[in-house]
């Protein structure tokens, strides 16, 4: 019998190391499955490289950056710092819209949805793959458009719209098919035939994971082989086919072993529960024994474990004790398997395990546990049947919505064919409009008063003189003094508490300030003006540092956008010279200092060296202060 204790650990510290339940085993494969419009690859470095469609282009001010580049960073650290890649990945969203990189846009807004997906965020991610979707289609990147299909397949999935999701999938599988690769085709049939097992068309399931591992066939992928294999046999096992189920088992667990190490205990859990069936208990017991060293070994080598692997060992436990006549473990092995499912929002498995401790206590003569669970059951069943009918309608509307502004969308630019010159001769005053309309919402974001401008107008002013300075051409002068006015627009979502606060923050407190950045990225994002483009790139990356140690994204050097380097000097130089309810405004000198000390660590010396000149210009008082200072020499205060 399993170390008790071993499993009490396994139970209290999952949360520690948990993973978002989405991408077990039997869950739709959604991650990285297709090789996208700007990626080598997304099958964690398998299936060979194809050719990149990198949009590389040199910024004003002479860095060079891609899409590509930013969407590979966002992949290296989404594990384990999901915000961070979600900021990359927007970057290279406006780096793509900015540069009219439809392709890039196209799979950025993929990556967005399918991390908006894995943190939960369905409805998000629904929107946002539908957006790829369409954008995909547009421009003709079929493998994107291939991957947001699948993604809305999970999605609908999810909400249990499964003929939606067989539709969106099946749809997946025939575009992928039209490319003639097959690095892929079996990972999206296994989609398929997760969608199948849920409509309890199991006949189907098995035909189609059958495909899948004849599909995978010459690939070169045991990992997907270990994953179909494991599901095929708990399609067996729900079927009472437990020879069938043991011997994939079997199979699955030999190529998991060594190619897919992640699904090992929820496999060996599953093999258990065959032999339970079978009354092979020894064999069960050694499943259950060898899963629990898994995950303990796992556990203090801090390798992610899921609460899914956790909760059907725990499930296969309680099935075993049952077998055994001890009751009372089983009791409590399901007990803790129930507290855990509900903690993870696993519905399914909580109704199923309320269904056991029902009848298990029943035949041991506690009626009144027995009627507890029974009644939680019920409870639960039609919480779960109003929660899921809300899913289908809002998926289904949210569906609907996108269909019905695609299309008005279409019939806009028919319109908009036909009046062309009269849009034309309009387009600068409605970009006029919209740009007042979004400098009221950054000054209300900065000060909660509207009529409070100096602080963003200096800023945009200042950082046009930079821009000249450094050779700009005149509109993009013009265009930098417009955006880096909204810089700090994102502060609209900061508690007023915070943002007023007389006194220092607090860890916590700067953490909630410094989301400003991408809040100010998401509000600006999505517009065809050049000028909200930009200032959508310069309020995400304004205050990252020359060095790396700036946020959101700790980006390094030339590696921030042109735009983010020349507003983090305008930006901190006018709140120096200012006053704020925290501290007094400093003199020019002081705050030159300041930004001279932080010359090749915080700011960008060029840009740096820029000020210097453009100050020296605005108040030639300060020109011998300024200008020819010695290298290397301080500022005289």
């Amino acid at each position: 019998m399993a170390d008790d204790s071993r499993l009490r650990l396994t139970a209290r510290r999952w949360r520690v190391v948990s993973t978002c339940p989405r991408y077990e085993m039997g869950s739709l494969l959604t991650r990285r499955e297709l090789v996208g419009a700007t990626g080598k690859r997304h099958e964690r470095g398998r299936g060979g490289p194809v050719a990149s469609t990198t949009h590389q282009t040199r910024r004003p001010g002479g860095s060079d950056v891609s899409v590509e580049a930013l969407l590979e960073q966002a992949v290296q650290i989404e594990a384990t710092d999901m915000g961070r890649a979600r900021s990359l990945v927007q970057q290279a969203r406006v780096l793509a819209r900015s540069t009219q990189h439809q392709l890039g846009e196209a799979e950025a807004l993929y990556r967005l949805a399918e991390l908006s997906y894995a943190s939960g965020l369905n409805d998000e991610a629904f929107v946002v793959a539908l957006e790829s979707r369409d954008l995909a289609a547009q421009c003709g990147a079929v493998k994107t458009q291939v991957s947001a299909l699948n993604l809305i397949a999970a999605v609908q999935h999810h909400a249990g719209n499964y003929f939606e999701a067989l539709a969106s999938a099946f749809a997946a599988l025939e575009l992928y098919r039209s490319t003639g690769e097959l690095t892929s085709e079996g990972r999206l049939l296994n989609s398929i035939a997760v969608i199948q097992h849920s409509l309890r068309d199991t006949d189907r399931a098995i035909v189609t994971y059958e495909a899948a591992l004849m599909s995978n066939k010459g690939q070169h992928r045991p990992d997907l082989d270990a994953i179909t294999l494991a599901n095929l046999a708990k399609v067996r096992a729900d079927r009472h086919e437990d020879l069938l189920a043991v011997s994939l088992g079997e199979s699955a667990l030999v190529l998991a072993n060594v190619h897919a190490p992640e699904f090992v205990p929820e496999i060996l859990a599953r093999l258990a529960m065959a032999y339970v069936s079978l009354v092979a208990l020894d064999r069960a017991q050694a499943c259950l024994d060898d899963a629990d060293g898994v995950m303990l070994d796992r556990m203090e080598r801090k390798v992610p474990l899921s609460p899914g692997s956790v909760v059907t060992v725990r499930v296969a436990r309680g099935e075993l004790y049952v077998a055994q006549h001890v009751r009372d473990q089983a009791l409590r092995e399901w007990g803790e398997a129930l507290d855990l499912a509900t903690k993870s929002n696993m519905s399914e498995v909580a109704l199923s395990l309320r269904e056991k401790l029902a009848e298990l206590n029943k035949e041991m003569g506690r009626f009144d546990q027995a009627l507890a669970h029974q009644e939680a059951r019920y409870a639960l069943n039609a919480e779960m049947f109003n929660l899921g009918s809300d899913l289908r309608i809002r998926t289904l509307q949210i569906q609907h919505d996108s269909e019905q502004s695609r299309q008005q969308s279409e019939i806009l630019r028919l319109r908009t064919t036909e009046v062309e010159n009269l849009v034309a001769q309009r387009t600068d005053e409605a970009e006029a409009f919209q740009l007042e309309a979004l400098l009221r919402v950054a000054v209300m974001a900065e000060f909660r008063s509207p009529d409070t401008v100096d602080h963003p107008v200096r800023v945009g002013d200042l950082a046009a003189d930079l821009v000249r300075e450094l050779g700009c051409d005149p509109e993009y002068v013009e265009r930098m003094r417009l955006a880096a006015r909204l810089h700090d627009i994102g502060k609209i979502a900061v508690p007023d508490a915070i943002l007023l606060k007389p006194g220092p923050l607090t860890a916590d407190e700067f953490e909630v300030v410094k989301t400003h950045t991408t809040y100010g990225a998401e509000i600006l994002a999505g517009s065809t003006s050049p000028t909200v483009q930009l200032a959508a790139e310069l309020a995400l990356t304004h205050h990252e540092r020359w060095d790396g140690n700036g946020y959101p994204g700790n980006l390094v050097g030339e590696g921030i956008p042109f735009s983010g380097r020349v507003v983090a000097i305008a930006d901190v130089f006018d709140a120096l010279i200012s006053a704020r309810v925290y501290k007094r405004a400093w003199t020019a000198v002081e705050a030159l200092h300041h930004i001279v000390e932080g010359k090749g660590t915080q700011f960008e010396p060029r840009v740096v060296d820029a000020l210097l000149v453009v100050m020296a210009r605005r108040h030639p008082s300060l020109a011998s202060v300024l200008v020819q200072r010695p290298a290397g020499e301080p500022l005289r205060r």
